[in-house]
């Protein structure tokens, strides 16, 4: 898989939190506090600037009360 591809993951993971966030009615802020991350690297991820590792991704979803799966289930690769 090329780089390509990998930035594309991060900004279509990034896209599913944005959409979630907008969802709850939360600034970037709010939903990184809620998720007990900081904003600066939850903006980055929504951004698809910073690639989210698993270990976040399920942090995330914890916090969020959403499946892990569904945050990927529309993506492509």
């Amino acid at each position: 898989m090329d780089h390509e591809n990998w930035e594309s993951i991060d900004v279509q993971f990034g896209n599913a939190l944005k959409k979630l966030r907008k969802e709850r009615h939360m600034t970037q802020a709010e939903f990184a506090d809620f998720c007990g991350i900081s904003r600066a690297y939850y903006g980055r991820i929504e951004l698809g600037k910073h690639s989210a590792t698993l270990y976040m991704c399920q942090r995330i979803a914890e916090a969020t009360g959403v499946y892990l799966y569904d945050f990927f289930k529309d993506m492509t690769f």
